[in-house]
């Protein structure tokens, strides 16, 4: 009796697994993980720098480039430039354009 239940479970996972359509044309875009998670706070597009947050104890160092996201797309380049103070610190804009609430991650 139990090899029969068995049996009638293998044959339910065998056909489940084989019924998935394997679909790679999704059009997913992979993007690196980062090692410092921040936030952008807020810009200064005239003089090209932004206010960035970081969770305690992962500040960059000054001078350090790190990139900004906007929903999984790279869309700047800041390089930290102080001061820094608690979880908030200073950085001019390289390339790009950020905004408020953007994903700030080191390269």
């Amino acid at each position: 009796m139990i090899s029969r239940w068995l049996s009638i479970c293998a044959v339910m996972v065998l056909v489940g697994c084989a019924s998935r359509e394997k679909n790679s044309s999704k059009g997913l875009i992979v993007t690196p993980g980062g090692s410092l998670p921040g936030t952008v706070i807020s810009v200064n597009p005239t003089a090209r720098f932004a206010v960035l947050r970081f969770p305690i104890g992962q500040m960059p160092t000054v001078n350090q480039h790190v990139s900004v996201y906007r929903q999984g797309l790279k869309v700047a380049e800041l390089k930290i430039s102080g001061p820094q103070r608690d979880v908030h610190t200073v950085a001019d804009v390289v390339a790009g354009e950020c905004r408020a609430g953007d994903e700030v991650r080191a390269d």
